[in-house]
């Protein structure tokens, strides 16, 4: 089995370091500390490195909006400030009262 396309990220493998990886971040994206939508990210893209796919220490854990970020950023095209912050701002605003309350609490 290759390394890319729906074989791979189907796998039980897979499944089984992106939990891991999610569980080593709390459940938690890395970059803003959302807890929606989360996703695995290689660190070394899998189409430069694929020996790394399965590595840990080669993924963390990103919302959906911080992965794009990071997706087009390794495709050589910069992010769009403007469209990361309303991004950000609708899904703090989708989060339950409690958690954003206990967030405000603690600044």
């Amino acid at each position: 089995m290759g390394v890319t396309g729906r074989p791979f990220y189907s796998s039980k493998r897979w499944a089984r370091v992106r939990f891991l990886a999610k569980r080593r971040d709390g459940f938690k994206c890395v970059k803003c500390g959302s807890r929606n939508k989360l996703e695995c990210h290689h660190v070394k893209p899998v189409r430069e490195r694929p020996d790394l796919a399965f590595e840990l220490d080669n993924l963390q854990t990103l919302c959906r909006d911080c992965h794009a970020v990071e997706t087009e950023k390794e495709l050589g095209r910069a992010p769009n400030a403007e469209q990361t912050a309303w991004r950000h701002a609708v899904a703090e605003l989708a989060r339950p009262q409690m958690e954003r309350t206990k967030k405000c609490l603690q600044v």
